[in-house]
């Protein structure tokens, strides 16, 4: 960036107050066969993702969902529980809630499950995040598992008080021992996990023990998870990094870096983090007893594929089948029952059909999610795949607003396209004339080269960025990935102004309209198509997902 070149922030947009009144998901988007051939994040297929709460009222420094959506919401029950309904009359049977925070308000949530066991719905439910454990009761809980919940999976991040208070958590740690104890005694069949992270500023050893100790007491746990401590730009934790020797070098080095790898920015002493992480997988998440304990139920719940994808998002090695899981174990085939597995069968699902067609003259509207790497770059990635959730939302408000004088569509790389050449066809073929790019702060360096195909191909389409890591580090997307503008945190409002202005002006808002948009970043020398920049000129490196390795931790099932 030039020494006289700023970043233009134009302030917060008013967050959408009343979810009720954005229009339903148009799920003939996105070609739903396609993400069915992965298993989502939950580690199930055949699912659909909802959302019934948008935001988080807690305040935790590590987390990006307060600069996304700083304002906690939540849908009615009514209008959740008629998306429910929907689905269930699709044929839709495995629902992923992938909300931040759904159970804040207690009441609300216990509706909706009293909602669905009334209605007699056959729907599992699965939440990957966004329940509080310790806003769970015995009643909640005896609700979600009558009402369908097949799992869940909980944040501990730190049984350290003193951390809890510093990182804004302010979880009351006794009364998710409690829930957790109750799950995993009364409901063993629920699949329970539960989420920690090691490396906190001023983390002392002592408290990284008793994190792993907490965890360990917990006797049955399905699936447990110790993550490197991951700092994001511009958070609050990034400043309490800084002010704790960590250096911007050493943050934006951890970013891209693969979690099985302690990152720099983790100053506890490196053997002790390795030894720890060691003992804990060998001792507790390998253990024959418990896993003789969890596998039964495990095995009555997932099919195969479904099992070794939520295990290799823990193990250190490289897991391909069943037999895998049990030779880490120390366990023989003949020591449990497979009989009950279930069958990957393919439910009948009767898919939306897209019927809308591109007018004369509508302003075409392509939806780039890079949030996912091609298959060439990705040959130890757990191939968990989510549907563009955001691109869904954004165009379906367009579309509701605007009608026939828009025509979108939405490509989701490493899904739609694989290759960098079919993004080239696909987009060839297409046409834009306006481009809406997202992105995880993973992917940047990935971004960056489709950014750099996609100024190429239309080096006067204007591109615009949003979702979350164009929203934390706005400046890394204008000036290093070259965007035009950049959408910060909730899109439908925003993208509808811009596009409004667009079908009113016949072109792209200039640097003075855009000041009078809230909610928008850009580059204050006017320069609409700045030409993006590859770093040392070559194609850039990207990060690999293999949370494990298998060099190396064979010998440390001693340790």
């Amino acid at each position: 960036m030039n020494m006289n070149e700023q970043i233009i922030l134009t302030g917060r947009h008013e967050q959408i107050r009343d979810l009720d009144v954005l229009p339903r998901w148009d799920r003939s988007l996105v070609d739903y066969r396609k993400y069915h051939q992965y298993v989502g994040q939950s580690g199930i297929r055949y699912e659909m993702t909802m959302q019934a709460t948008r935001g988080c009222p807690y305040r935790c420094f590590y987390c990006d969902v307060q600069n996304l959506t700083p304002m906690h919401r939540r849908r009615s029950v009514e209008s959740v529980f008629d998306e429910v309904k929907y689905l269930h009359d699709m044929g839709v049977r495995k629902s992923e809630f992938i909300d931040d925070a759904f159970n804040v308000n207690v009441n609300a949530f216990k509706a909706f499950f009293r909602k669905v066991i009334d209605s007699g719905m056959d729907m599992n439910f699965y939440f990957q995040s966004g329940l509080r454990g310790d806003l769970l009761d015995k009643e909640a809980i005896d609700l979600m598992v009558e009402g369908g919940t097949k799992s869940m999976n909980l944040a501990l991040e730190s049984a350290s008080p003193r951390l809890q208070k510093m990182m804004g958590k302010y979880l009351q740690i006794d009364r998710l021992r409690e829930n957790l104890a109750y799950i995993v005694e009364k409901y063993p069949q629920i699949i329970v996990g539960l989420n920690a992270m090691h490396g906190f500023p001023t983390e002392t050893e002592e408290e990284a023990q008793a994190t792993v100790d907490f965890i360990m007491d917990v006797k049955w746990l399905h699936f447990a998870h110790l993550h490197n401590v991951r700092i994001f730009p511009n958070s609050r934790l990034e400043k309490v990094a800084l002010e704790h020797g960590v250096t911007k070098e050493e943050i934006e080095e951890s970013l891209t870096m693969p979690y099985h790898i302690i990152p720099p920015t983790i100053k506890l002493d490196p053997d002790f983090s390795r030894k720890l992480r060691l003992r804990f997988v060998y001792q507790y998440v390998l253990s024959p007893k418990r896993l003789r304990h969890v596998l039964r139920h495990q095995l009555a719940v997932m099919n195969e594929e479904e099992l070794i994808y939520k295990y290799r998002t823990i193990f250190p090695t490289h897991i391909e089948t069943l037999d895998d899981i049990l030779r880490l174990a120390k366990i023989k085939r003949e020591e449990i029952d497979i009989s009950k597995m279930p069958k990957a069968d393919v439910p009948h699902i009767v898919y939306p059909k897209r019927t809308q067609k591109a007018a004369e003259g509508a302003l075409r509207i392509l939806f780039l999610d890079a949030s996912h790497f091609f298959s060439a770059d990705r040959s130890n990635e757990i191939n968990a795949v989510e549907p563009p959730l955001g691109g869904m939302a954004i165009l379906s408000y367009l579309n509701e607003k605007f009608g026939d004088r828009i025509y979108g569509e939405i490509v989701k790389t490493g899904v739609d396209v694989d290759t960098m050449e079919e993004l080239r066809t696909r987009m060839q073929s297409f046409r834009p004339d306006f481009l809406m790019l997202r992105t995880l702060t993973y992917y940047k360096d990935f971004f960056v080269d489709v950014v750099a195909e996609c100024r190429k191909l239309f080096p006067d389409v204007p591109i615009v960025a949003g979702g979350p890591h164009p929203t934390i580090d706005p400046e890394d997307c204008l000036c290093r990935a070259g965007v035009d503008v950049c959408v910060i945190g909730e899109g439908e409002i925003i993208c509808g102004e811009l596009v409004g202005q667009m079908l009113e002006e016949g072109q792209f808002p200039d640097t003075q309209m855009l000041q009078n948009i809230k909610g928008v970043a850009f580059r204050s020398d006017g320069q609409i198509h700045p030409k993006a920049v590859v770093p040392n000129g070559k194609k850039a490196t990207y990060a690999r997902y293999p949370l494990w390795v298998r060099a190396g931790t064979e010998k440390a099932v001693n340790v």
